[in-house]
């Protein structure tokens, strides 16, 4: 099964760069026509169904695909972006200058979370919970095509770190309107997994990517899960 994962369109915060995590910011105009042009390039008849974060910004991206597509539009709160308390709202760049080690702990240590805000194990728990969910009622449709999700540049980090190695883990979060794909399958014992396809395309790319000569293991989202329950 394949799994697309979207992030949303440009806001006004990612041009500022500044945090926006659970903020409710809608598209701008030109999020807009980005949602728009990755919607032009889906194959209609190609894809099964839309998921969404309920946040505005991901909603709307996902309302553009799935009028495109003619098929039904879903919001799931376990993929809303990561928490970020404290951080909400504040410039990336300043903080990053002002907190260089606090910064490559948000981006790569899953044990830290900003005051008042998620842990990312936290947050990757909760959003290979939804991956998890989405899997099991796309194989209830027996189409064989593939799930669009539109989500979140940072948990959308987080799960290609957790199905990666340090050396194969990207260094930057994946751009507006572009997608993380999956190929979503069973490990031994009748496990839902995952393993990570591409990362960073246009969504239309995944749509009849094959699998390469020598793709990344199945990690058991289970495992994801079960590892932040026991932590918190």
């Amino acid at each position: 099964m394949r799994i697309v994962l979207l992030r949303h369109g440009e806001t006004d915060r990612n041009t500022a760069d500044r945090f926006q995590a659970q903020a409710d910011i809608p598209l701008n105009d030109a999020g807009v026509r980005q949602a728009q042009q990755i919607a032009r390039s889906l194959r209609p008849g190609g894809w099964a169904a839309v998921y969404s974060s309920p946040l505005a910004r991901a909603a709307q991206t996902a309302a553009y695909c799935a009028g495109r597509l003619d098929i039904p539009h879903l919001r799931l709160d376990g993929l809303r972006e990561r928490h970020l308390g404290a951080l909400d709202g504040q410039d990336r760049a300043d903080f990053a200058r002002q907190h260089p080690r606090t910064m490559r702990r948000l981006l790569t240590d899953p044990d830290y979370g900003p005051p008042d805000g998620e842990t990312g194990r936290i947050a990757l728990s909760r959003f290979a919970t939804a991956v998890r969910d989405i899997a099991e009622e796309a194989d209830r449709y027996a189409t064989g095509l593939p799930v669009l999700v539109v989500t979140h540049g940072g948990v959308l980090n987080l799960l290609t770190r957790a199905l990666t190695t340090d050396v194969e883990a990207p260094d930057a979060l994946v751009g507006t309107c572009a997608a993380v794909c999956l190929d979503v399958g069973r490990s031994p014992g009748d496990r839902r997994s995952a393993a990570l396809l591409r990362w960073d395309v246009a969504p239309h790319e995944c749509e009849d990517a094959p699998t390469p000569a020598r793709p990344l293991p199945l990690v058991a989202l289970d495992d994801l899960i079960a590892k932040e329950v026991t932590r918190t």
